[in-house]
């Protein structure tokens, strides 16, 4: 084949391959699209001839779901942050030992803890919420941040466990051997080249904290600190017959969508070098 026959195949391959990619983003944004426009459109409108840009824009989707949710997206990020920062307190040095310690039951330590992600966590909500009425944590942050450890912690062991095996040994010997205790090295050396995975893991854990609707559901109640995603629930009815106002849902959801949004682009650089080691 000539040089030209190679080029024009080559020019081929890239305007399809372009073409795909377009058609997979206007296929993610235009669903985002139309969210957006319905979100300004006042009530009578979206039910009439079908367009997608408002005749009439109004903010009264969004002043009313904010006036609604700001309460309870405070509480999300205060369990989401929350669960982050357990899991990482209990998972960073437990998938440390794992990773580079020896000691005796290691190993089935290791994959009995990994087990608990088989386990269908659904079971665990009635014991869960009869356990948490007699230690008082129903219906409380505390209480929500620890469920949520059930599976979050098992999940952050085993990718952090992976993320500290790959990193060289070689690496805290030499910090040792310049003067820092072992606990120093981990802090000085093991802990910012595992920030990657770190990150990720804490970005992971906060998601489900921030989304997560069952626990959310039945381990709150009206009277305590609901989190946002059950308003969003009560938005489209419950259940209940009523008219849905699709402006306010559409704008309830990007506000609950939005504050997650932020911190993935704040982290991006660590979250795609999270499993490059």
């Amino acid at each position: 084949m000539s040089s030209r026959g190679y080029d024009a195949a080559g020019v081929t391959l890239k305007a399809t391959t372009y073409g795909i990619v377009a058609f997979l983003v206007l296929l993610n944004l235009i669903p985002l699209l139309f969210i957006v426009s319905v979100s300004f459109m006042p009530p009578t409108e979206f039910f009439g001839d079908p367009h997608v840009v408002p005749y009439e824009p109004t903010l009264e989707a969004w002043t009313s779901g904010f006036a609604e949710l700001k309460d309870n997206l405070v509480n999300s990020f205060l369990i989401g942050a929350g669960t982050a920062l357990l899991a990482l307190t209990i998972t960073i040095p437990g998938a440390y030992a794992f990773a580079r310690k020896e000691f005796y039951g290691k190993t089935a330590g290791f994959y009995a803890i990994i087990s608990a992600m088989m386990f269908p966590y659904i079971l665990l909500v009635i014991p869960i919420m009869d356990l948490w009425n007699d230690l008082g944590l129903y219906n409380t942050i505390p209480g929500m941040i620890l469920a949520y450890q059930v599976f979050v912690t098992p999940f952050a062991i085993w990718i952090l466990r992976d993320f500290f095996s790959k990193l060289p040994e070689d690496i805290e010997e030499a910090a040792q051997v310049y003067g820092c205790t072992q606990f120093s090295a981990f802090l000085r050396v093991i802990l910012p080249l595992a920030a990657p995975g770190i990150v990720a893991v804490g970005f992971l854990a906060f998601l489900t904290g921030w989304n997560d609707f069952l626990f959310a559901n039945l381990l709150t109640t009206g009277t305590g600190p609901v989190p946002a995603v059950p308003v969003l629930y009560g938005t489209i009815g419950g259940g209940s017959g009523e008219r849905v106002y699709w402006g306010k849902l559409m704008a309830e959801t990007l506000l609950i969508g939005t504050p997650p949004t932020i911190i993935y682009l704040v982290a991006r650089n660590y979250l795609e070098n999270a499993f490059t080691v």
